[in-house]
Formats: C-alpha cells, sequence, structure tokens
C-alpha cells in the first residue's frame, strides 16, 4: 500500500512467533482477532467449482484452478461483476502457477495492476475508482493457471490496529530489553 506506515513484514512475523509460541496477552489477541475478520468480496476465489466466474477464450476452470490454455488471439479475461465501494482500499491476493509463457494481471475495477510471469503468489492494494467487474486478465501469449484469489476490504481500523499492534510489540520489546 503506497501510503503504509509500518513495516508489514516485521509485524506480521512478530504475529506469526506470537500465534506459534501460544502467546495471546489480552491486547496482543484481540489485535489479532481484529485484523483476521475480513469478509471475502470474491466468490469461488479457490475454483473449487466452474461456476461464478465468466471465462474469456482460453480460460476453463478444473481441479481447483482456473487455466489459460494461450487459444487466445489477444487479452482474455476471467471475470466477475463486482459492488466495490468507490475510495476505499482493497488488498488482493493471488497464486500463479504452472507459467510457461505471456503474462496476466489484475485489472480491479478500470485499473489495471501489475503484469506477472513468474509463479508465486502476489498481494496488491487497489483503491477502487470506477467500473463494474474484477478482472484476471491473460495477455495474447499467457499460459498458466491462477488459484487462491482473494479481495478484502482494508478498514481504517485494520491499520489503525496495526499501528496499536506495532507500537505494543515495540513498547513490549523494549521493556524486555531493559529487563
Amino acid at each position: 500500500m503506497a501510503n503504509e506506515i509500518y513495516n508489514t513484514t516485521w509485524w506480521g512475523n512478530a504475529i506469526d512467533t506470537a500465534i506459534t509460541a501460544g502467546t495471546e496477552p489480552d491486547f496482543f489477541g484481540s489485535q489479532m482477532k481484529m485484523l483476521t475478520g475480513q469478509p471475502e468480496l470474491v466468490t469461488n476465489g479457490d475454483f473449487a467449482t466452474d461456476s461464478d466466474w465468466t471465462k474469456g477464450t482460453g480460460w476453463s476452470i478444473g481441479d481447483g484452478v482456473a487455466v489459460c490454455n494461450g487459444s487466445q488471439s489477444g487479452n482474455s479475461n476471467i471475470y466477475q461483476s463486482t459492488s466495490f465501494v468507490v475510495g476505499k482500499t482493497y488488498k488482493v491476493s493471488y497464486e500463479l502457477s504452472d507459467v510457461t509463457a505471456g503474462a496476466a494481471k489484475i485489472v480491479f475495477g478500470d485499473t489495471g495492476g501489475t503484469l506477472r510471469s513468474v509463479n508465486g503468489t502476489y498481494t496488491e492494494y487497489y483503491v477502487f475508482v470506477s467500473g463494474t467487474n474484477f478482472y484476471i486478465q491473460a495477455n495474447a501469449d499467457f499460459i498458466g493457471s491462477i488459484d487462491n484469489v482473494s479481495v478484502k476490504l482494508v478498514r481504517a481500523e485494520e491499520v489503525e490496529a496495526v499501528k496499536c499492534l506495532a507500537d505494543w510489540i515495540h513498547t513490549t520489546a523494549l521493556q524486555d530489553l531493559n529487563n
């Protein structure tokens, strides 16, 4: 996120460490719960069934992934209609696998994302501007699969929870160093 102040990798690792260690003091635990409660805004993002997505040329759904086979002659989309709120920030994550050619990207409403041509898990943040669809767009050469597509609203409370959690972790770490 362009305006993100805190190092999410650092505090994310701190949360993972605390969960692994079984540490959940009242404040820490309440902040973790606050960060995990956002509803999923994409239907069938795990592609468990061949439903909920409109498929363009070359796209199919099967075996728990959406696959683009390269038979498209130009950009080709797999998409869902959306009802996102203008001006709100959304977190989009997805996995690309079995990429052998070309590239694909997220198109969030009318905002295009970064073309990706390497297998991996990606997370992107978008401020919704306009449009009516959430796309995964393959270029003319793309051959590969996509899975675990997730879109969640990033709430102001979530950012504040992150700030509070980071402050708490820093304070606790300083106290530990002083003891």
